[in-house]
């Protein structure tokens, strides 16, 4: 595949409408003032990287990956959810993401004490 792969989809690949759903709102905010003139509005952005989990941790930080993302929308005519943009590049691997901690816990996972407790 190209790595610099880029595909846009304008018609619903079902019915061939040009109507999409949340871009015609994003249009409606944005004549209303309630959006910026830049923003295009879309149902879903998918973006993301594809590497073996098991070989990862073996890449540099900064090395190229392939990556992915994925715009769509739906179409106002037939109700088809479908891909608007499908695009491959590559991606600087880096710092893996920090994990969130369940509330009430502190950073070795042991219940906090509340202050604020009759007990």
């Amino acid at each position: 595949m190209d790595k610099d792969f880029h595909r846009e989809f304008k018609k619903c690949p079902a019915c061939g409408s040009e109507n999409r759903f949340l871009e015609e709102l994003g249009n409606e905010l944005k004549e209303r003032g309630l959006a910026r003139e830049e923003w295009i509005m879309h149902l879903d952005v998918r973006e993301g990287h594809v590497v073996d989990q098991v070989k990862e941790a073996a890449i540099p930080i900064g090395s190229d990956v392939p990556a992915f993302g994925i715009i769509t929308d739906v179409c106002m005519d037939c109700g088809c959810i479908y891909a608007g943009v499908l695009q491959r590049r590559d991606a600087k691997k880096g710092l893996p993401p920090v994990g969130k901690m369940p509330p009430g816990t502190s950073q070795k996972g042991k219940p906090l004490i509340n202050p604020f407790s009759s007990s």
